[in-house]
This record gives structure tokens, C-alpha cells and sequence, in this order.
């Protein structure tokens, strides 16, 4: 007989992993360069915001499944395990959690904020500040894909 709490559990925590790690892959490696690549700049960040902003949501939804269904593995099927590895994977799946709190609650609103027109100049302090915030959106994605692939490991 299977074990049927191991399999659900295990399905909804890799289903959070699964999600969070393709969308950044196929959002990041296909959807960006053909859009930037298309259209100008400015027209495509324009389309490439608002899904970015929707899929911070999605992610928010996959970690918190993955994280749920953590718990509930730790809480019931791991109990008698001690392991670094698992603690890792917590590590992992906390990081997860802080940059898509952060990229909401604080990135997302920072960057709407100082969003330039498509005319501003390259050395606009405006277009600076956004700039700069890219940037640190770009290192957290990348970030948060490595804490994901290591959970996925971990699991």
C-alpha cells in the first residue's frame, strides 16, 4: 500500500518548488530577451512589469505551499530525522520567502515610484534609482532561483 500521506505531502511542496523555479526560468531565460530583443525599451518594460508583479504573487503562493507542506513533512514524517541538510533546506526555503515579501512589499512600490519616462536621459537621478533597483530585483530572481534549486535538492 502506498503511503499516501508521503506522496501528497511531497507533491504540494515540490508543485511550490516546481512553479517558483519554472516561471523564473521561463520568465527570465525566454520571455525577457525576446521582449527587450522586440520592442523598445521602454514598451517592454512596460509588458515585462506587470507580469513580473504577477508572478511575485504566484511566488508568494508557491512558497508558502512549499513551506506548509514542509512543516507538515517535518512535523510528521521526519520528526526522528537530524539532519544539517534539512536545517539547509529551511535556510533555503526562508530566503524564499524574505524575497518575495521584499520584493513586494517594498521593491515593487519603490519601483513604480520611480519608474522613467521614455524620454528621460541616462543620467536622470530618476532613472538611476530605478536602475539601481533593477538591478537588485535581478540578483534576488537569480537568488531566489539557487535557494529554490537547493530546496529542490533538499527535499
Amino acid at each position: 500500500m502506498p503511503n499516501w500521506l508521503y506522496i501528497v505531502t511531497r507533491t504540494f511542496y515540490l508543485l511550490g518548488l516546481t512553479i517558483w523555479l519554472g516561471g523564473g526560468l521561463v520568465l527570465g531565460a525566454l520571455v525577457a530577451p525576446v521582449l527587450f530583443r522586440s520592442l523598445p525599451r521602454h514598451q517592454a518594460g512596460g509588458l515585462f512589469g506587470p507580469i513580473l508583479r504577477r508572478f511575485a504573487r504566484l511566488r508568494l503562493g508557491a512558497v508558502l505551499v512549499a513551506i506548509a507542506a514542509a512543516g507538515f513533512k517535518q512535523w510528521r514524517l521526519e520528526s526522528h530525522a537530524a539532519s544539517p541538510w534539512i536545517a539547509v533546506r529551511w535556510v533555503a526555503l526562508a530566503a524564499m520567502a524574505a524575497i518575495v515579501f521584499y520584493e513586494l512589499l517594498a521593491l515593487e512600490p519603490a519601483m513604480a515610484a520611480t519608474r522613467p519616462g521614455p524620454d528621460s536621459a541616462e543620467d536622470d537621478p530618476v532613472r538611476i534609482t530605478f536602475m539601481r533597483l533593477h538591478r537588485r530585483s535581478e540578483a534576488l530572481m537569480k537568488i531566489g532561483l539557487v535557494a529554490a534549486l537547493a530546496a529542490l535538492l533538499l527535499s
